[in-house]
């Protein structure tokens, strides 16, 4: 599932798969558990992982530039984190907050 991310007024698509989160753990030596920390590092590489599906080419220092102007222009990390936390649990790799217990409840 593709979800979009407005970064610096222009629209990106946002796609987490099995490769590209791969793709993450690998160049960054780190668990997919390690990036749900919130520092800037993680959350640059969780952009990277999200738009390279979609962005061939782009390198991880790229999405640190977009993140830059993205800030620049009055955007928040709050709102990319929330954008990445969606997409992270749309894609089936992390539950949505309640849909555990709705689940849970069907037998």
């Amino acid at each position: 599932m593709n979800h979009v991310i407005t970064l610096a007024g222009k629209d990106y698509s946002l796609r987490f798969s099995v490769n590209s989160l791969c793709c993450l753990e690998e160049s960054m030596n780190k668990g997919l558990d390690a990036f749900l920390k919130t520092n800037l590092s993680c959350l640059r590489g969780l952009l990277w992982c999200g738009l390279m599906e979609n962005e061939k080419g782009l390198s991880l220092e790229q999405a640190g530039v977009l993140l830059e102007e993205h800030l620049r222009k009055g955007g928040s990390l709050i709102q990319v984190s929330q954008k990445l936390s969606e997409a992270l649990s749309d894609a089936g790799f992390f539950p949505h907050p309640g849909r555990e217990k709705a689940q849970a409840g069907c037998g």
